[in-house]
């Protein structure tokens, strides 16, 4: 049997464990000969050979002639794609199955179209029992403009963000369904969180449409693609205000609970036991957030760390010498230089990194502006100088768009003035929360986070690198290979401090706004 490792925009081939998992938890196993069910993103039919084969054995089953089986095959199944040569061989794939069954010439409901074209695809609404399929993953901004604009003009779950196109296919298979139609998809677990998503989340909740979810987590299911997926099952009749919650891998699919829909935060759907999320809610309700406790800011971006960053350089009296990766050795001035941690590997607050970075900066009324190219040519000629000989290397960052502050300048502006001084250290990425007290005022840092509190930094650290706070990136985050957690400012802000002594300094300043407004 043929099979493509991978389709026209993102689809990527399903194997057949999860086709079967979805039809099982769709219960598309017995008395499905009469029932319409569509894939419409068939590609070359990874769903619809496991369906037709299903299909053709059920009415068997029930003691149907094949010619008349023939005929429920060209009124009941449907695939749509826009690869045209996956529907050839979807076509080749489904006649093999029915031909091992002596079922022959079968008229199969196979088009070789957009799905996402409204005008085509509104004439099969309401037609369906069940929608089922592996939608293509792609973000929007990477489809033909043409196509782009279609789907943020027809969809209304895709009108604005950086979406994906799986997104729409939520939307359309909603509206193919009938009254008491089922939808099954494996898709990335993205829609949980996203901020492009929130319509699709609300949409369903409200709905009360959500059956079941089966979250693989971490659990890499598709060779060559490194997405987190999750099965979806929608019913268009259920309307309960609970859902079953499994979890698991291949081997292993586990029920976890019924999840209360009130549970589910419409800004980040957290699956877990109502328990957990109980708990989650009591952490990020109480107290304080550390967003609003604490400023959390990103280190520098240069967009060309090896040209910028440089472990233990060679001091002379005013000159430093740094060593390039393809070993080309240049001398700089020593003042232009800064000190600067790696956060992503920093271990503990007396480590000394021995990493510092070019920094073309001055400060001016205590914001960091970059030094102008004749200033810099006559104060650190040597750096001028090297400058020039990677200037090739620096212009053809951030895709040879220009500079908008200089040539030499960092390729972002942010963390500037707000990367130095006393701060709490951590890394995007952490097996466990990590949390460093950074004393030394002098050092900047990039890979990572810094927390700036202007009360007692140890203590709020010791805060942070608790077993709530572990416990509540678990859920809250976002997974990544090896059990690795995202503990970037989007998750962090929202944790909850309710320690007195932290929120004494908070009370204190917000005393101290209110009397400048009042």
């Amino acid at each position: 049997m043929k099979i493509q490792e991978k389709k026209l925009y993102g689809k990527i081939y399903t194997p057949n464990w999860i086709v079967n998992l979805i039809l099982d938890h769709l219960d598309y196993k017995e008395n499905i000969y009469n029932k319409k069910i569509i894939d419409p993103a068939c590609g070359d039919g990874a769903f619809l050979v496991i369906i037709v084969d299903r299909f053709i054995r059920d009415a068997m089953n029930h003691k149907i002639q094949k010619k008349e089986i023939k005929s429920l095959l060209e009124n009941n199944i449907f695939g749509i794609d826009l690869d045209k040569n996956a529907i050839t061989i979807c076509k080749e794939q489904l006649d093999q199955i029915a031909a091992s069954y002596n079922i022959y010439d079968v008229e199969w409901n196979l088009y070789n179209e957009d799905s996402t074209d409204k005008s085509f695809i509104s004439k099969l609404f309401g037609w369906f029992d069940f929608v089922v399929g592996n939608p293509p993953y792609i973000r929007i901004q990477n489809l033909p403009i043409k196509i782009r604009n279609q789907i943020q003009n027809t969809w209304s779950f895709c009108q604005k963000g950086s979406t994906d196109i799986y997104i729409t296919f939520f939307e359309l298979g909603y509206f193919l369904l009938n009254r008491t139609g089922r939808l099954g998809y494996i898709t990335p677990n993205t829609y949980l969180k996203t901020h492009t998503a929130k319509m699709l989340r609300k949409f369903i909740k409200s709905k009360k449409i959500l059956k079941e979810l089966i979250d693989f987590e971490h659990h890499q299911l598709f060779e060559n693609a490194t997405t987190y997926s999750l099965i979806t099952i929608l019913d268009k009749s259920y309307n309960k205000d609970v859902f079953k919650l499994y979890k698991g891998k291949r081997d292993l699919i586990e029920f976890i609970d019924h999840v209360k829909l009130s549970n589910l935060n419409d800004d980040n759907w957290i699956l877990a036991s109502n328990q957990v999320l109980e708990r989650l809610m009591h952490i990020q309700n109480r107290g304080i957030p550390l967003g609003k406790l604490a400023k959390i800011h990103v280190g520098l971006t240069t967009l060309a760390d090896d040209y910028y960053i440089f472990q233990n350089p060679t001091f002379n009296s005013k000159t430093a010498e740094i060593v390039l990766k393809d070993g080309r050795i240049f001398k700089i001035e020593k003042d232009i230089l800064k000190p600067i941690i790696k956060a992503s590997i920093l271990k503990d607050s007396y480590e000394d990194q021995n990493r510092y970075i070019i920094f073309p900066y001055k400060k001016i009324k205590n914001k960091h502006v970059i030094i102008p190219e004749d200033e810099l040519k006559s104060k650190f000629p040597n750096t001028y100088k090297y400058f020039l000989s990677i200037k090739e290397i620096l212009d053809s960052r951030d895709n040879h768009k220009p500079n908008s502050v200089s040539w030499y300048a960092f390729g972002r502006s942010q963390g500037l003035d707000t990367s130095f001084g006393k701060k709490i250290l951590t890394s995007s990425l952490n097996l466990k929360p990590n949390f460093i007290v950074w004393e030394k005022e002098e050092y900047t840092f990039y890979a990572g986070y810094c927390i700036k509190f202007n009360g007692n930094l140890h203590r709020l650290a010791n805060y942070l690198n608790s077993e709530d706070m572990e416990f509540y990136i678990k859920y809250v985050s976002r997974d990544y290979q090896h059990g690795y957690k995202s503990y970037a400012k989007s998750f962090i802000e929202k944790f909850g401090i309710d320690d007195q002594e932290l929120l004494k300094l908070y009370k204190k300043d917000s005393t101290q706004q209110k009397e400048l407004f009042f």
